[in-house]
């Protein structure tokens, strides 16, 4: 699984890596995978699966699978 960190969440890898590779043994539910990286719920606004909008709270990946996490997002 290829999971990508975007916006800020990199800070909370240690070594703020915006990619990271991992091998999953059977599917993982999207908010347990968060959580297992460090990441916080409410700091997640965009949640992808394979390029595809899903729900944090309601969706799952696999092995193989692209996950992508997005922050918001502001500026001037």
């Amino acid at each position: 699984m290829r999971v990508h960190l975007g916006g800020h969440l990199s800070w909370y890898d240690a070594d703020k890596r915006t990619w990271l590779e991992l091998s999953l043994p059977a599917p993982l539910a999207l908010r347990e995978l968060a959580q297992q990286l460090g990441l916080p719920a409410a700091e997640i606004a965009i949640t992808t699966v394979n390029r595809r909008v899903v729900e944090l709270a309601t969706a799952s990946a696999a092995d193989g699978d692209t996950v992508e996490f997005f922050s918001a997002l502001s500026g001037g």
